[in-house]
Order: structure tokens, then C-alpha cells, then sequence
């Protein structure tokens, strides 16, 4: 018998004017673990298949891109006998990447087994096809994001950081080219996460076909001061670098409360707030010290009341870790 178990953070795409190429990994994690019984007798691709099939919901995107390995590097693997969420901390529906660390898990699982069985020369064809390395943190990347089309949410996921990614047109694996950026660590954030979910295709599909040239120009503005106020703990350069003009007018309305958490960082001190992903929890980003970081989160709370949770978070510079075993907590 084998054991594996994967710690995937929590994301927050967007960031603001960052739309659909913007994420940033933080220390609020879900963890997988994988058991095989007969772990030495893998099985193909199409058997994988039949298996999948008699999944339950809860298991299938983890299982999904597990699968996706054995297809696009074309390897046999075993079977996982049972697949375990053992901790769940990222809220699902809520704009933090929930079915990113599923995705990233159910590949990394894949990656580690095909290890245990295989050397890189067993599949170096492979990924010299695919210019992928099959055990590398990039190959995990591609593999998801085959099945989600969200790098903002999967490379920050997979490598931790603020991360600037976007997936490149290609006949083979998806190409996502992804850039750390730097955040000072002076720059602190504090995420609001309400009691009701909101889905993404919703989301979605409150957003306009076509843009103004003039709100397309406001934003690269914004981003550009966006990324040197990160780097620079700038709270002129953040104050206007969190502004958008693509997303955020429209999607607003679908979450109540957005203009109150907004108002009142502000008022308390705070650069601004965004939407997480697509919400509907809310990022106030602060440039502080964690003194007053912490009053402005009092003061958000205290704004919102119980129907909302309010904390600060940490960055996550690790993104997606393994450990043979199963993890005790």
C-alpha cells in the first residue's frame, strides 16, 4: 500500500484589473490524501476511464485530472483505491480557488505515483512531445489546466506567490506561461468570506460581450500601478492600481455589502478592496503595519456583523507540496 497526501492553497484570481491573468496564493490550504492497495499494477488510460465513471461528484475532479495525466503522458498508473479531502479550509463557491486545489491535487497525485513506477527516461518521448516535463511543478500546471481554463487561479495554486499567467494557443499540452511578481512584505490583506456562495458561470454571465476602448486603457493603467504598489508597498500606487473597470461594475451588484467593505477599508486606512476571483468573498488590500491592518479588520467585521468571516491572511510562497503518507494534524 501507498499513501500520498497533497496541500494545495487557497487562491484569489483578479486582483482587481489583473482580470482572468491575476492570482495570488495565501496560508488557507485543503488537503488530499491518496491510497493505492495494489499500487505495482497499473492499469491503461481507457480502464481508468470506465473507472471514473462510477465515482462519486465529490471525488471527480480530483480522479479527473488524475486520469488526464495517465492520457496526455500516456503511462499506465494504478487505480487509487480511496480518495480523501482529510482537510478542508478553503471554502467552496466563494472566490478562493476551491476547485483549482482539486485540480492541482488529483495531478499531483498522478505526477508522484508515475515516479514511484517510472524513471524519466521511461516517458522522455512524452514529454519531449508535449515540451512538458513529466514530473516537474509545470507539468502539474498543464495537466489542470486542460480541465480549467483559469492559470489566474491554478499557477499560484501550483507555485505560491502573485503570480501573472496566461495559457498560449498550442496543438499539444496548454502552453501557460506564468511570472512571479514580487509583493513587499509590508503589503498585508484581509479577506471578507460571506455565508452564501456565488457560482461562477453567474458570475460570468453579468459580463459584457465588448468593452470600451476608454475602460480597456484604464485598466492596463491600473495594473501597471496595481504591480509596482505591490512590490513597493505604495499606497497611492495600490489605492489607484485596485481599480477596475472590467469585471468589478458588474459583478458587484450580485454581492451585497461590496461598497460597505469597500468604504469602510478605506475610511479605516486600507488601499482598497476587490473581489476574489469572481466572488463573492471581498480582498482588502492594506500597506500597514499589522497593528493597523488588524483594526481595519475589526472594523470591517464590525461593519458586516455574524453573516460574514473576516481574517487576515498570509501570503503562500510554496504553492502545491506533497508528502508520502498520510498527514496528521
Amino acid at each position: 500500500m501507498k499513501q500520498y497526501t497533497v496541500r494545495v492553497p487557497a487562491t484569489s484570481a483578479n486582483i482587481g484589473p489583473g482580470f482572468d491573468c491575476l492570482g495570488i496564493a495565501f496560508k488557507l490550504y485543503n488537503w488530499f490524501t491518496f491510497t493505492w492497495d495494489n499500487p505495482e499494477q497499473p492499469v491503461s488510460y481507457e480502464e481508468q476511464i470506465k473507472w471514473l465513471a462510477t465515482r462519486t461528484a465529490s471525488q471527480m475532479p480530483m480522479l479527473e485530472a488524475y486520469v488526464q495525466y495517465c492520457r496526455l503522458f500516456n503511462v499506465k498508473l494504478p487505480i487509487p483505491t480511496k480518495v480523501e479531502c482529510i482537510r478542508s479550509d478553503v471554502p467552496v463557491a466563494k472566490g478562493l480557488g476551491s476547485s483549482a486545489t482539486c485540480y492541482v491535487a488529483g495531478a499531483g497525485a498522478a505526477q508522484w505515483i508515475a515516479k514511484q513506477l517510472y524513471s524519466a527516461d521511461q516517458i522522455e518521448s512524452y514529454y519531449n512531445i508535449h515540451n512538458v516535463d513529466p514530473f516537474s511543478k509545470g507539468a502539474i500546471l498543464a495537466i489542470a489546466s486542460t480541465i480549467e481554463q483559469h492559470p489566474d487561479n491554478l499557477s499560484p495554486a501550483v507555485f505560491g506567490g502573485l503570480q501573472l499567467a496566461a495559457i498560449l494557443d498550442s496543438d499539444k499540452l496548454p502552453q501557460v506561461v506564468t511570472q512571479e511578481l514580487n509583493v513587499s512584505s509590508d503589503v498585508n490583506f484581509i479577506i471578507s468570506i460571506p455565508s452564501f456562495s456565488l457560482k461562477t458561470a453567474k458570475a460570468r454571465g453579468v459580463l459584457p460581450a465588448e468593452v470600451a476602448r476608454a475602460d480597456a486603457i484604464f485598466n492596463i493603467r491600473s495594473l501597471g500601478y496595481l504591480l509596482k504598489g505591490m512590490s513597493d508597498a505604495n499606497h497611492d500606487l495600490l489605492s489607484l492600481g485596485l481599480q477596475d473597470r472590467l469585471h468589478q461594475p458588474y459583478r458587484a451588484g450580485l454581492i451585497p455589502d461590496f461598497y460597505e467593505i469597500l468604504n469602510v477599508g478605506i475610511q479605516s486606512g486600507a488601499c482598497g478592496s476587490v473581489l476574489s476571483g469572481a466572488g463573492p468573498s471581498i480582498l482588502t488590500v492594506t500597506c500597514n503595519s499589522q497593528v493597523n491592518t488588524q483594526k481595519i479588520k475589526n472594523n470591517i467585521q464590525t461593519s458586516l456583523g455574524n453573516a460574514w468571516k473576516v481574517k487576515i491572511l498570509e501570503l503562500d510562497y510554496e504553492g502545491m507540496v506533497g508528502y508520502e503518507g498520510k498527514t496528521k494534524f
